[in-house]
């Protein structure tokens, strides 16, 4: 229950931490491959502060995921014991 929760808040931080970023470009040369193309660090620039918190945040969310998965694989499993098994009397049929 509580892993459900914190993935709740991480998905609603993800999603604001994706909003607050700026965009790749907003002017008509930067949609034809100009502007910052030939930048040192590629087409997307630097990674600044809200793109780092923003795959973090994403990594958190995938291991608590795989986390929340793994339990609820280990409580669907049953346990059943051979030496366990009820005998079923027959019982005569009711006049």
């Amino acid at each position: 229950m509580l892993i459900e929760i914190i993935l709740v808040i991480l998905a609603v931080l993800i999603v604001g931490s994706i909003m607050l970023q700026q965009g790749k470009g907003s002017d008509l040369g930067s949609a034809f491959g100009g502007g910052s193309s030939d930048s040192l660090f590629g087409p997307l620039g630097p990674s600044n502060f809200f793109s780092q918190i923003t795959w973090a945040l994403i990594t958190v969310f995938f291991v608590l995921c795989l986390l929340l998965a793994y339990i609820s694989k280990q409580e669907l499993t049953l346990d059943i014991d051979e030496d366990v098994i009820e005998e079923v009397f027959e019982e005569p049929p009711v006049e």
